[in-house]
């Protein structure tokens, strides 16, 4: 049991070293020279001091042991050894998530690249510059040059007295848009003393392009293009039933509640009324009023009175669509 410590330091004692050469039968002079480690055998007998197990556990740390058994070095090597409070240590350095943690919302610049992205996302500014764009008013139309008589709004005129000869004549329409998704459309009620329409069919436009009594002719939805006039009513004032008494003329915009366009975007609208014999015009009305609540609007009346076909500048606008006034002027329309 001794000579395990001794066997694990490498390192023997002077009397062992005299023990060895006794047994050994060996004369060497080293014997005179080990009177001086019997000495220290004498000192290292005090090891007997092992069997005060309460001596030798506090005195671990011993001068004996400490210079010759194992304990010292176990001891001393394995706080040494026990190096993790610094593995510790150099974990939570080594660990620098939250330095990573930090970096990331540093790198992670998605708040930024959110905010670019509405700086860069302009389409609410393109959204805005389309309608912009469709404010543009398109280029000048070659309108017919006006040669009537001007008229201002409610300022009635009689056409007879123009022309007593007068038996049919063209109501022409016109307007400029700015926004390219309005389409107007011009239609005609026959009214009758009740001011409402004859019968359903007495209702003329481009779906229903002729009257019942074949007085009056819708030229059709115009597409915009080309010169001249954008839609045309042609009136045989020979071939009108007795029983109307009066012709409204209106401008609707097609589906103006469901795109939510309205008259703000229309401007330069007209009509005139022609003298179809002749082709000579009569009188003109420019249109001067275009507000935004306005999705359609009555631009004039024919109206007979006194044997004299008269015309009215009339040039008021409506909250609704070609359906609201169908249900105005009395006519019946399908669902």
């Amino acid at each position: 049991m001794f000579d395990i410590p001794m066997k694990t330091t490498g390192a023997m004692s002077s009397s062992d070293l005299l023990s060895l050469n006794r047994t050994a039968g060996a004369g060497m002079p080293t014997n005179n020279i080990g009177a001086a480690p019997m000495q220290q055998n004498n000192y290292s007998a005090q090891p007997n001091f092992q069997n005060n197990m309460n001596y030798n556990q506090p005195q671990q740390g011993g001068f004996n042991q400490g210079m010759a058994s194992q304990p010292m070095q176990n001891n001393f090597s394995q706080p040494m050894q026990n190096a993790q409070p610094q593995q510790n240590f150099s974990q939570p350095m080594q660990n620098t998530q939250p330095q990573q943690s930090f970096s990331q919302p540093m790198q992670n610049t998605q708040p930024q690249q959110s905010f670019s992205q509405p700086m860069q996302n302009t389409q609410p500014q393109q959204n805005f510059s389309q309608p912009m764009q469709n404010t543009q008013p398109p280029a000048p139309r070659q309108r017919p040059k006006s040669t009537g008589v001007q008229l201002k709004k409610g300022q009635k005129v009689s056409l007879s007295q123009m022309n007593p000869q007068l038996a049919q004549i063209q109501v022409c329409l016109g307007w400029d848009i700015l926004n390219q998704e309005c389409d107007l459309d011009a239609s005609a009620f026959m009214l009758g003393a009740d001011n409402k329409v004859v019968g359903d069919d007495w209702f003329v436009f481009y779906g229903q392009p002729t009257s019942p009594d074949g007085s009056i002719t819708h030229s059709g939805d115009s597409n915009g293009a080309g010169v001249g006039d954008d839609e045309i009513i042609t009136i045989d004032l020979k071939k009108i039933s007795p029983n109307v008494q009066k012709i409204t003329f209106v401008v609707t915009i097609n589906e103006a509640r469901e795109k939510r366009l309205n008259f703000s975007m229309v401007q330069n609208a007209y009509v005139r009324v022609v003298d179809k014999s002749t082709n000579k015009e009569l009188v003109r009305f420019m249109l001067s009023e275009y507000f935004a609540t306005v999705t359609s609007m009555v631009v004039g009346e024919l109206y007979n009175k006194g044997g004299q076909w008269r015309f009215n500048p009339v040039g008021n606008g409506f909250a609704e669509d070609l359906a609201g006034l169908c249900g105005v002027y009395g006519v019946n329309v399908a669902d």
